[in-house]
């Protein structure tokens, strides 16, 4: 079996960096070190050649693959890959933030979003402290090992990776893993072997992770091969190659496996949805009833009682409807229990999902992936209630947005609305144009100048539309897009929000405590001026806030902004404060990079998306070109082009951007 995640939102693909424009424009990025394109290049090493320089996938320009592999040979032991590559973003390998946070199930003490945070670590240093942490009670702190050695310093030995585009992440799990003890020889003979089919040597480091119901190791390469060159990994692969070597080893080592029947005791209590719940819904399906015709079934049958899941009628069993999701949400909030038990007073605040009918904000005191081979991004909020508020969000903006807002940034989960998307609008105008018909050829010839990535979107978008039953692909390939498919896409996106019914918004990425001093203005500031209001409520968030709000009131009126007599903020005060701010982060740019550093953006810029900047007013962009620089408003979608050259359009009160190639009619607007 191998699982390799899947990501049906734009993804850039992975090629050569974004056009120059001139010897200029590479003193540019060599000023704002774009090392998210321009890794440092290691020492070259004499390695054997084979020829092999594939890389995932090509055609689906993503970062993940899905593959879908036959049952094992008889008696073959089974082992689970996971793998997949992060791209290094603006923010510095920002994207490592969510590897390092999904586990973080840290045991070593309670982390107060009150204290002053410590001098931030790279993302890869963070993914490092995370695997590395305190294990179960009595078996200490996990060890990273590589090759050769156990007890790798692996803070030390990363250190030079931060400047490469991206690494990679294997998670390898053999179900045996338990009879194989230390999996540390296992483990090396399946990273020599990938080595030898790459032909060149990889910097690699592996942990064992031992308190999870099956253990696993998490690996991570270096995006870089032994002579500098980038790494490229063939998709097959990863997806067959280790997997069937991996198998191949624990087979050996253990023997093969027995042909017995399987036990399925331990589905009858689990709070999942389970392969005997897929029986009954079968039968119910077909006779409108279900009948049990095993002893497990009348024994899940009772437990789903138990849980208001299902009831005995004169005439059978019926299940509850929706029976799949109410079990996924029963199995989710059993994760999220376990990620907030270690929270001080968790046992105490209730632990309630976010609502789709209205906005919650609150102080955020955990964000991670939830489990090992998971890749939905939990967030988890305490409101001035005193509730704690929980969400899962697996589309990229979403992720951008929340993926290294640090413990205590201010979130807000705001419903979804359903409602076509940007993509949708642009399929919707080429297959107007093209007799219903949208394919990636037709767009290009009607629009040429339309960025291929953007195409690409609009594909997934219509795949993932079709797989729901809302498109239809011709044998040709091409797909047939009806004269109502805005009104298509508005019911896909219905069915989506029943999964994910709301969208994140870090409205400060500064806590409260760092609020109270901040030159700039700040989340409190605007309640001060009366633009929001304070969050309702008397529970711990809700005092820290009121306190805060006094705590910024006298330290703005020492510093001029606010009269002793003055009980809230002047509109005009808030917008020069903001002002102030950007006009000191131009200033320092201005210095770093020797060009000029501009506050406004125009009806259209261009240049390369060097790095975001977190300010007490919010996020914000560089965008630098050949000329001057730009500090812009900070959008997700950003996060797909770092380090490339953009090129952002006015429209209404929103940026829209691309790569600078590929602006055009093409280009949908952001939402």
């Amino acid at each position: 079996m191998v699982i390799v995640e899947d990501d049906v939102e734009f993804e850039p693909s992975l090629g050569k960096t974004a056009r120059g424009g001139g010897s200029r424009m590479a003193q540019v990025r060599a000023a704002v070190a774009i090392s998210s394109r321009i890794g440092r290049r290691s020492p070259a090493v004499k390695v054997r050649q084979t020829g092999l320089r594939a890389h995932f996938r090509k055609a689906s320009k993503s970062t993940h693959a899905k593959s879908v592999v036959a049952s094992p040979a008889a008696g073959r032991r089974q082992v689970v890959v996971k793998a997949r590559y992060v791209v290094h973003a603006a923010g510095g390998a920002a994207p490592l933030r969510m590897h390092v946070a999904y586990l973080a199930r840290e045991k070593k003490e309670e982390r107060s979003v009150e204290k002053e945070p410590e001098q931030p670590k790279s993302e890869l240093g963070k993914s490092v402290d995370y695997l590395s942490r305190e294990g179960e009670a009595g078996r200490g702190d996990f060890l990273f090992y590589d090759q050769g050695d156990v007890g790798v310093d692996a803070q030390s030995r990363t250190a030079g990776w931060q400047a490469d585009s991206r690494h990679f992440r294997l998670i390898v799990s053999a179900e045996d893993g338990e009879a194989l003890g230390d999996l540390k020889p296992f483990i090396r003979e399946v990273m020599d072997r990938l080595e030898k089919r790459l032909g060149t040597r990889l910097e690699w480091l592996a942990v064992d992770h031992h308190d999870t119901d099956n253990p696993h190791t998490h690996i991570l390469i270096r995006g870089r091969r032994a002579d500098g060159e980038e790494l490229f990994i063939p998709s097959k692969l990863i997806s067959v190659g280790i997997r069937e070597h991996a198998q191949e080893v624990v087979t050996r080592v253990l023997g093969p496996q027995q042909a017995v029947g399987v036990d399925r005791s331990l589905e009858v209590s689990a709070a999942r949805f389970t392969s005997i719940d897929d029986e009954l819904s079968g039968v119910q399906r077909r006779l409108g009833v279900t009948i049990p015709s095993r002893p497990e079934h009348i024994a899940r049958l009772e437990q789903l009682e138990r849980w208001d899941l299902a009831s005995q009628t004169s005439d059978g069993w019926r299940l509850a409807d929706s029976l799949r999701d109410r079990l996924i949400e029963l199995q989710e909030r059993a994760e999220v229990e376990k990620a907030v038990a270690h929270l001080r007073g968790a046992s105490t605040k209730p632990l309630l999902s976010a609502s789709g009918d209205h906005p919650v904000t609150g102080e955020l005191v955990r964000a991670d992936l939830g489990h090992d081979f998971g890749h939905n991004f939990l967030a988890v909020i305490e409101t001035s209630a005193g509730e704690l508020r929980y969400a899962r969000f697996d589309r990229a903006d979403d992720i951008a947005m929340l993926g290294d807002a640090p413990l205590g940034a201010i979130v807000e989960f705001e419903p979804r609305t359903a409602g076509p998307r940007a993509s949708d609008e642009a399929i919707a105008r080429i297959a107007r144009q093209a007799d219903g018909i949208y394919s990636r050829d037709t767009h290009t010839a009607i629009e040429p100048r339309v960025d291929q990535g953007l195409i690409d979107g609009n594909v997934r978008r219509l795949e993932a539309m079709r797989r729901a039953g809302f498109v239809v692909r011709k044998s040709d390939g091409t797909f047939e897009v009806g004269r109502d498919h805005l009104a298509r896409a508005t019911s896909f996106e219905r069915e989506a929000l029943r999964k994910r019914p709301v969208t994140a918004r870090v409205v400060s990425y500064w806590s409260l405590s760092q609020q109270v001093n901040a030159l700039g203005a700040t989340y409190l500031d605007h309640a001060l001026a009366g633009e929001i209001t304070s969050p309702p409520g008397n529970a711990e968030f809700g005092r820290r806030f009121a306190a805060a709000m006094q705590q910024r009131r006298l330290f703005l009126i020492e510093q001029g902004w606010m009269g002793e007599g003055d009980q809230s903020l002047k509109p005009s005060k808030l917008k020069a404060m903001a002002v102030a701010e950007r006009e000191a982060l131009a200033n320092q740019l201005s210095g770093e990079l020797g060009l000029p550093v501009l506050l406004e953006a125009p009806m259209r810029t261009t240049g390369v998306y060097a790095r975001r900047v977190d300010l007490a007013q919010g996020r914000v962009a560089v965008i630098v070109g050949d000329r001057q620089a730009h500090i812009v408003p900070w959008r997700p979608v950003l996060e797909r082009f770092a380090g490339r050259e953009v090129e952002g359009a006015l429209r209404g009160r929103t940026v829209s951007w691309g790569l600078a190639h590929g602006i055009g009619p093409g280009l949908p607007p952001m939402s």
